[in-house]
């Protein structure tokens, strides 16, 4: 029995070197990727580049082409919900319309009967995608596209179906078109309904929303405000009631809590919460003043929260990467563009300047958009891991953020 035990080990281990060799081969027959030239460009001309680095013309189904939102240029050149969620908002200002709805009606191709939608596209498995992003190579844009809609932590995306009922709902309010997916919107929402709690708010697993090395379970602030965002898209006179209950619950301290049981101050959803309005005045100033006071835009805007998770919190492989703050003391711009977004929309308008001239100082320093910075301001940087660029989020936030601020 040993003696056939181990021959099997042998022939598995034979195959999957086998498999990596074959691999390796087929990747490095692929062409190289070639990074935007952007020498001599300003910061806004720069982060224009890499967004459009990030789009990807492909096949989308049999005999059927789009561009597509990839996330990254890089590592992650494949369609993420949540990425081409917020970077909806640039392309949108940017006057990519036809992008969007592309990637509207891609991701909404692949609903489940329950409702729920892709967390992202893929059309590799997981060794070819990290071959490709380790050896610089263009990964294949003729293989079909398979939606997946579990984490990697076997958790379910709530925050990925919210942001694509909220970009439809930009799309639709913007030109008036995507008005038949309005049903499938709704059984969207019905499916995230479904983890409702008794005190009315959304709950979710760990390691399940953007901050995906946290794992914060339970009413996350975050997944709640984009709940009632989407709500508002669909004008059915729910927001309002949902939006109460939210600020009853994580209003506390002149900010709003992570959870209702955790005072960490999460930027991203505070900044939204005033740029969306569900905030009053008082409240919004409240907000700012604390986001402020903590500096959580001196150095790159926007770092991710006030303080520390519990250690505990944070996922294991990030503190063996060494870069446990990921999701806490560095900072992305995407974040960084609701900051200036939040000040311009609550009347500071100076504030929302310096937070946009500061990101695409740093753009213009770094000749690309890059994933994340460290708290020294530097892209974040490690043995086991390097900061993606560009990234597509980012540079479109940055870019809706000029537009609102350049428009008053």
């Amino acid at each position: 029995m040993l003696v056939q035990l181990l021959r099997l080990l042998r022939w598995a281990l034979a195959y999957a070197v086998l498999d990596v060799y074959r691999t390796v081969r087929k990747v490095m027959g692929r062409p190289n990727l070639t990074r935007p030239a952007t020498e001599g460009m300003n910061g806004l001309e720069v982060t224009r580049a890499c967004l459009e680095a990030c789009l990807e013309f492909r096949r989308v189904g049999e005999n059927r082409h789009a561009t597509v939102l990839c996330a990254g240029f890089r590592h992650f050149r494949e369609p993420w919900a949540r990425d081409f969620g917020f970077a909806c908002y640039g392309l949108l200002a940017e006057g990519r319309d036809q992008v969007v709805e592309d990637g509207l009606r891609l991701f909404f191709r692949h609903q489940k009967p329950n409702g729920q939608l892709p967390l992202k596209l893929h059309s590799t498995r997981l060794l070819e995608r990290y071959l490709h992003s380790v050896l610089g190579r263009v990964q294949p844009d003729e293989t079909d596209l398979i939606p997946r809609y579990l984490t990697a932590h076997g958790t379910r995306s709530l925050d990925s179906v919210l942001l694509l009922v909220i970009a439809w709902g930009e799309y639709l309010r913007k030109t008036g078109q995507l008005g038949e997916l309005a049903h499938q919107a709704h059984k969207a929402l019905e499916w995230v309904e479904r983890m409702r709690d008794g005190r009315g708010l959304i709950q979710q697993g760990p390691y399940a929303d953007w901050a995906d090395t946290i794992g914060r379970r339970g009413a996350v602030l975050y997944t709640n405000v984009l709940w009632w965002k989407a709500r508002t898209m669909l004008d059915d006179g729910q927001a309002e009631e949902i939006g109460r209950n939210l600020l009853g619950y994580f209003y506390k301290d002149g900010y709003l809590h992570n959870t209702p049981s955790s005072p960490v101050f999460t930027s991203p959803a505070n900044f939204m919460a005033v740029a969306w309005g569900l905030t009053n005045e008082e409240q919004s100033r409240a907000i700012l003043d604390y986001a402020d006071r903590c500096g959580i835009s001196r150095v790159v805007p926007a770092r991710v929260t006030d303080r520390p998770y519990p250690f505990y919190q944070v996922s294991p492989l990030m503190w063996l990467a060494g870069i446990s703050h990921y999701h806490t003391s560095c900072s992305w711009m995407w974040i960084g563009g609701w900051h200036a977004v939040a000040c311009q929309r609550a009347g500071r308008s100076e504030r929302a300047q310096e937070i946009l001239h500061k990101m695409l100082e740093v753009v213009e320093r770094d000749r690309t958009v890059f994933e994340v910075h460290a708290p020294d301001g530097k892209p974040l940087a490690r043995k086991l891991y390097h900061s993606e660029e560009p990234l597509s989020w980012n540079a479109a936030m940055i870019l809706y953020a000029h537009s609102v601020v350049s428009h008053g």
